[in-house]
């Protein structure tokens, strides 16, 4: 065709490509995540306000005021206080089994003390704050200056929570099969199935994984992602570590019961109830699941026992959130000035 036709279309009269404005576009999707961010928050804020809700509605009901919750406190003996003390010892203790799994999978070197430090640091914090708001965040923080990338922290706390639910699903499994739960009709009523069939589907669940990561030992490339399963005994201590620790902290809540109402409300029970609010601030993402926690306690056990239970749980909020978080708080600040003070090359060398 001629350059000249009349049909050929001249230099000056090819359209141009649309101008894009990158600042107005990274503003722009700022702004969304703002958005996302509020939203997020409320809905957090939101589900704590309708759990308080329910608790007050509970306790109204059942004459509970903040007075009888005061002689429930006073009624549990020192030395029970003194076991819950020394099981939450043990449990953050056995906490730390957490973070030695992620170092050892991810091959990474990290002193003893260090994973001491990210898992006591780590815990509090989410106990206290939430796993968005504190945990993860202090857990970033911490792992960072200690020479993780971005990628293996993201890969540290996906271990972390596996190891989470490969815990609280065998303590389900086994509560709901083998132990003597007794649930509140209006508990029962929701379950959809009956109890045992909750606990096979949980040990088969657990069953899955242990098959997983015997049959699949090369990466497993999902598009652009590759996850390494962690070998039969590391995934077995997972196991191991995740299932002591939800069964000490429940004994802490179960210690905290005045006398007279432990021999009336069995361990199971207490471990299910526990079990529950956990996963129902997990899945919510409730900073320390207040509200949570004793919405669900209120919702098992028997009106003519909710004193004692409210009681327990402030016992346990006090002993098993807030005591942990001083230690943590000062290990945090002196990780701090320790890594402020160090050179950039040897933190890059960790």
């Amino acid at each position: 065709m001629n350059e000249n036709s009349p049909s050929a279309p001249k230099s000056t009269d090819l359209p141009l490509p649309p101008v894009v404005d990158k600042s107005q576009s990274l503003q722009g999707s700022r702004a969304i995540g703002r958005l996302g961010e509020s939203a997020k928050i409320t809905a957090i804020i939101a589900i704590m306000c309708v759990a308080f809700w329910v608790v007050k509605n509970k306790l109204v009901k059942a004459n509970v005021t903040w007075a009888v919750v005061q002689e429930g406190i006073s009624n549990v003996p020192y030395w029970q206080i003194g076991i819950a003390c020394g099981l939450t010892a043990l449990n953050y203790l056995i906490l730390t089994g957490y973070d030695w799994i992620a170092v050892r999978h991810l091959k990474k070197e990290l002193p003893m003390t260090k994973i001491m430090t990210g898992a006591i640091v780590g815990y509090s914090y989410g106990n206290v704050l939430g796993w968005l708001l504190g945990g993860n965040a202090v857990r970033y923080r911490l792992y960072s200056s200690w020479g993780f990338s971005f990628l293996e922290i993201v890969a540290f706390v996906s271990i972390l929570a596996t190891t989470f639910w490969l815990g609280l699903f065998l303590l389900a499994g086994v509560a709901f099969i083998a132990l003597p739960i007794k649930l509140p009709e209006e508990v029962s009523e929701k379950l959809i199935f009956d109890h045992h069939v909750w606990g096979l589907l949980f040990l088969g669940c657990i069953g899955l994984y242990l098959a997983a990561c015997t049959i699949f030992r090369k990466p497993i490339r999902v598009r652009d992602f590759e996850v390494t399963l962690p070998p039969f005994s590391l995934s077995t201590m997972q196991l191991v570590v995740s299932a002591g620790d939800f069964l000490l902290a429940s004994q802490v809540l179960f210690w905290l019961l005045p006398s007279s109402q432990s021999a009336e409300i069995n361990f199971s029970t207490v471990l299910i109830a526990y079990l529950t609010g956990q996963i129902i601030t997990v899945l919510t993402h409730v900073p320390g699941g207040f509200g949570v926690l004793e919405g669900v306690l209120v919702s098992f056990f028997p009106e003519e026992s909710l004193g004692d239970v409210l009681a327990a749980v402030v016992l346990f909020r006090i002993i098993y959130y807030f005591l942990p978080f001083i230690p943590a708080t000062i290990l945090l600040i002196y990780n701090e000035l320790r890594s402020r003070h160090r050179p950039k090359e040897a933190v890059q060398d960790i």
